[in-house]
């Protein structure tokens, strides 16, 4: 096993069920385990897993924890705990992974890189159409544009973009795709179990405390490592997001690398 692709949910077996099926389709076949770690511990999601993991190309393995609002970071820092290779690919449980995008992470992954993407948004009429067809795919540009999605621009399939004209010199780390390797992580204490809202915060977070760090530089997986969001009514209000970004600037003027709430707790 090369890497562990760990997926944060919280309650849509559909999305999942896509998901999972865009990942049983990756050309890095028996290269990777998955992880889905929820943050809830719904009989329903447990019985799902149970009967789709048999027939998957990859180990499943499905954490769960009590459902006491916005506990994510905490969701994340058990997966990073429960993985078992040292390279770790993170997306989020509204994300449909393009069929290249294990093989990618794995071929770009060395140790004091910090890997990032972005993603393309589904417009509504689309994302119905595929939760319910239950078919991830192949989705297409042109495709794309015809049905009103947005950021059209990161769903293009193009490895051989020289990554001189990728890289940028902020990057904004969005926690559906992220690729690192675990000991690195480990550095910074893993999630800040502070931020106890949907909006952003635990991305933010975990960028400023990854650059200070100082060990590691961030490279763009722009064309080569894609997912396509499907639509859904936000979780989040912008008072959250404004208040997450409070907590966000309250932790950098204290300058704590490794956060003091993360996997240990300091």
């Amino acid at each position: 096993m090369q890497a562990s692709v760990i997926i944060s949910i919280y309650d849509s077996i559909p999305r999942l069920e896509l998901i999972l099926l865009a990942l049983g389709s990756q050309t890095a076949k028996g290269s990777f385990e998955v992880i889905v770690s929820e943050d809830n511990n719904a009989e329903a999601t447990a019985e799902f897993i149970n009967g789709l993991k048999t027939s998957l190309p990859f180990p499943l393995v499905h954490l769960f924890q009590e459902d006491l609002g916005f506990r994510k970071c905490r969701a994340l820092n058990r997966a990073i705990e429960a993985a078992t290779t040292d390279f770790l690919i993170f997306i989020d449980g509204d994300c449909i992974p393009h069929r290249e995008f294990v093989h990618q992470y794995i071929k770009a992954k060395k140790y004091g890189r910090v890997l990032y993407g972005r993603r393309v948004m589904l417009g509504e009429r689309l994302s119905s159409r595929l939760l319910q067809d239950k078919k991830p795919g192949p989705l297409n540009p042109v495709d794309l544009i015809l049905r009103g999605c947005g950021r059209i621009e990161e769903g293009f399939y193009l490895p051989f973009v020289p990554q001189r004209l990728l890289n940028k010199k902020s990057c904004r780390l969005l926690g559906c795709n992220i690729g690192i390797f675990k000991k690195e992580l480990l550095a910074i204490n893993g999630f800040d179990e502070d931020y106890t809202a949907p909006g952003g915060g635990e991305d933010s977070d975990i960028e400023w405390r990854l650059e200070a760090l100082g060990d590691v530089k961030f490279y763009s997986m722009k064309f080569k490592a894609i997912v396509y969001h499907i639509w859904h009514k936000e979780r989040f209000t912008r008072e959250m997001e404004a208040e997450n970004m409070k907590i966000l600037q309250s932790k950098i003027s204290r300058g704590f690398v490794a956060c003091r709430n993360g996997m240990n707790k300091l």
